[in-house]
């Protein structure tokens, strides 16, 4: 068996067929049936028709609502007209500004490249679109500022791409969880990710380093989860690299807050891994320990009771992100990403500084940035 097939079959064991067909398919940039039982008119746009496009945006929303892309738009043509040819897209623009004017939209995707996206979600709000974001939504502080300009006064909402915290297994986990209101949080984050060459558009110096690409997935997650009891203001932000030419690779972090918290990420990328990304999450809070193997196990500790559950498909939560433009009572609280992006912003400049050791606050990066709002009026 070619290394491919075997690949495919393992993929169908972790994903299920109809993912493992679109991720196949998005590959190859072949088109696939589908049978969704609602079907809405075209009203959604697409900025960006990459992999994560076509085989994971593509395929929640053609399984839920079927044909349901309007029109797609991507700097690199090719791109643009295999995924509509495949999708069964309707309209091919030729530039941003003939898309966001098609009267027949109501809500945009964006997943193009890291340094477009809040560019491109600023254009979006201004037409007075909903605008879906993937992660991360910005890479600078002064991207931030624009799009948090533009979301004030906005007619559409905007949602953004960081998906853990709609995973089956973190929602499981919030649910039957007691929160200790003084207690604090140990979450521990082991990451095998996929290892990228020097030419791989991550490592443009515009596009926010792996911190942005990568590690503010978990950085995301760590908020989150804080928020459930309330958040800390001040942390003290610990790096070590392996390696001081890649700091932003193979790559751990330590982070300890004024309640009491202690959050590890350790970002790792020495092999392939054959499977995909593959993570490893340990929380402990007062009574509880918790261990999320993968997003495919769950395993939960208190005292002398433990409770197991597997997700099949594999559930990262993709899917219930992908649709808080139409799950509104799903979608996550705008707050606790923007101040996911302010830390993770603080530690991608700790990264290109090569700075090991920094002390951060949530209150006072959140201050700096309203000041830079309201100073733009």
């Amino acid at each position: 068996m070619s290394a491919g097939l075997r690949k495919f079959v393992r993929f169908i064991a972790i994903y299920g067929l109809g993912r493992s067909l679109f991720k196949a398919a998005g590959r190859l940039r072949i088109g696939l049936p589908t049978f969704a039982l609602r079907r809405p008119a075209p009203d959604i746009g697409l900025i960006g028709c990459g992999q994560f496009a076509f085989a994971t945006i593509g395929y929640f929303i053609h399984s839920t609502f079927g044909s349901r892309i309007l029109a797609c738009y991507d700097v690199d043509p090719r791109a643009q007209q295999s995924l509509a040819r495949a999708q069964r897209v309707r309209s091919t623009p030729a530039s941003i500004n003939e898309l966001l004017t098609d009267p027949r939209l109501r809500t945009i995707y964006i997943a193009s490249n890291h340094a477009s996206h809040a560019d491109y979600a600023v254009l979006a709000l201004q037409a007075g679109l909903q605008v879906y974001v993937e992660k991360p939504i910005a890479v600078t502080e002064e991207q931030l500022v624009r799009l948090l300009r533009a979301c004030r006064g906005a007619e559409g909402r905007i949602f953004a791409g960081y998906n853990r915290p709609f995973s089956s297994a973190v929602r499981h986990l919030r649910s039957v969880m007691p929160v200790d209101s003084n207690g604090g949080f140990t979450l521990s984050c082991f990451i095998s990710g996929h290892q990228l060459g020097a030419e791989h558009w991550y490592r443009r110096p515009e596009e926010g380093t792996r911190i942005c690409g990568n590690v503010g997935h978990w950085l995301d997650l760590m908020v989150h989860v804080l928020s459930w009891r309330g958040m800390p203001d001040r942390m003290d932000v610990s790096l070590s690299w392996a390696d001081a030419d890649e700091p932003d690779d193979n790559v751990s972090i330590t982070i300890t807050s004024d309640r009491g918290d202690l959050f590890t990420v350790t970002l790792t990328s020495r092999c392939e891994p054959f499977e995909g990304i593959n993570e490893t999450i340990n929380l402990q809070h007062g009574e509880t320990i918790a261990k999320i193997d993968d997003f495919r196990h769950l395993t939960i500790w208190r005292g002398s009771h433990v409770q197991r559950k597997r997700f099949w498909p594999k559930d990262v939560g993709h899917r219930l992100a992908i649709l808080q433009p139409f799950q509104r009572q799903a979608a996550r609280a705008w707050e606790e990403v923007v101040l996911s992006t302010l830390l993770m912003l603080r530690i991608t400049d700790m990264v290109r500084a090569r700075e090991r050791l920094a002390t951060f606050s949530f209150s006072e990066a959140r201050a700096r940035i309203q000041r830079q709002i309201e100073a733009a009026k």
